[in-house]
């Protein structure tokens, strides 16, 4: 059914893509609408749609963007992201009311909802929970300052987020999770994250409500000061004025702060070579960055501060780690024999 209608509006949107060829049934081809592919060679063409699974996914391999269909088409065209939203949207299930609806008409397509959305759900903040309840003797226990608790929400039930977006109707499970809400500059929740408080099978659950990047703190940086883009919400709670580029999508993250001074803190992984090869392509681009020094054992912020390190000490070590140009490169070099 998705193969059906994710066709139909590549051949719609064909006629706004440069150089678009069809490949097969499974693979289309056209210059990334993202970074324009080459500007000397205008011959160049690395943006794909290809199937995967029973939808299409788009990705670069140029500048490396990965997008989902309907994000794909917003990046586009946001009325025909629209009108394909609306479509699947109607071949759904109608036994789960949305809480919000989209307006085809209007250009900005984002829908406005705020924290209220989550407690409107059932949600109930970490800071409004019992001192012995089970998500306060985690968040505890990940040593999450409790200056941070009240963005943060529990749920008995993660099903409940399917009221969020219908496209995830049938993919939650029920069961109870720390839920880290996602929203964009303008304050208008754009996703939420749930993290298993037990030995689930899948640690993290992502509920993507709009089009909008899925980056933690967007929302509450101050852009004349140093803003600090780490991997992981969790571990941007530990770092003042930072932002997480939720996972290794540091390249987006950038561009939404491409005005500020920023830092790039990667998890401490010398031997995961995708990281490692994101992180030469970020020193290639003269961003700053910091390189953990030999003896630093933890793998992420949130390891540094469970073994003890406290938050002073750990902005020390960032500050003093933090290089760019040629010193960089040679720190780099050194990081990658650890």
């Amino acid at each position: 059914m998705h193969v059906v209608l994710d066709l139909k509006y590549i051949s719609l949107v064909s006629l706004k893509l440069e150089r678009f060829k069809k490949k097969s049934e499974k693979l289309f081809n056209f210059r990334c609408p993202y970074c324009g592919d080459s500007h000397k060679d205008k011959t160049k063409a690395r943006g794909y749609l290809y199937r995967k699974a029973d939808s299409f996914s788009y990705k670069c391999h140029n500048c490396g963007t990965t997008a989902s269909m309907v994000r794909f088409l917003g990046h586009v065209d946001a009325s025909l992201a629209n009108a394909y939203r609306m479509e699947r949207f109607a071949a759904l299930s109608p036994s789960v009311t949305p809480i919000f609806k989209n307006e085809p008409e209007k250009k900005d397509d984002k829908p406005k909802l705020g924290t209220n959305a989550l407690l409107r759900l059932g949600m109930i903040r970490v800071s409004d929970m019992s001192e012995d309840s089970r998500v306060v003797e985690y968040v505890k226990y990940r040593k999450i300052p409790e200056s941070q608790w009240n963005d943060l929400y529990y749920t008995k039930d993660m099903k409940v987020c399917e009221k969020l977006n219908p496209l995830y109707i049938d993919r939650l499970v029920s069961e109870e999770r720390l839920v880290i809400p996602f929203y964009d500059s303008s304050g208008n929740l754009s996703g939420v994250s749930g993290r298993a408080l037990g030995n689930s099978k899948i640690r993290y659950v992502t509920v993507r409500i709009t089009d909008y990047p899925l980056v933690y703190g967007l929302r509450k940086i101050d852009r004349n000061k140093t803003v600090y883009i780490v991997e992981g919400p969790i571990d941007s709670m530990f770092v003042p004025n930072s932002m997480a580029a939720g996972g290794s999508d540091f390249q987006r993250a950038i561009a939404m702060v491409q005005d500020c001074d920023t830092v790039l803190v990667f998890d401490n992984e010398p031997r995961n070579k995708e990281i490692v090869k994101l992180m030469e392509s970020m020193i290639a681009k003269n961003k700053r960055m910091v390189i953990w020094p030999n003896n630093w054992v933890h793998k992420d912020m949130n390891a540094a501060i469970i073994a003890g390190v406290n938050q002073k000490e750990l902005m020390s070590v960032i500050n003093s780690r933090t290089f760019d140009g040629l010193q960089l490169k040679l720190e780099m070099r050194e990081w990658k024999k650890v």
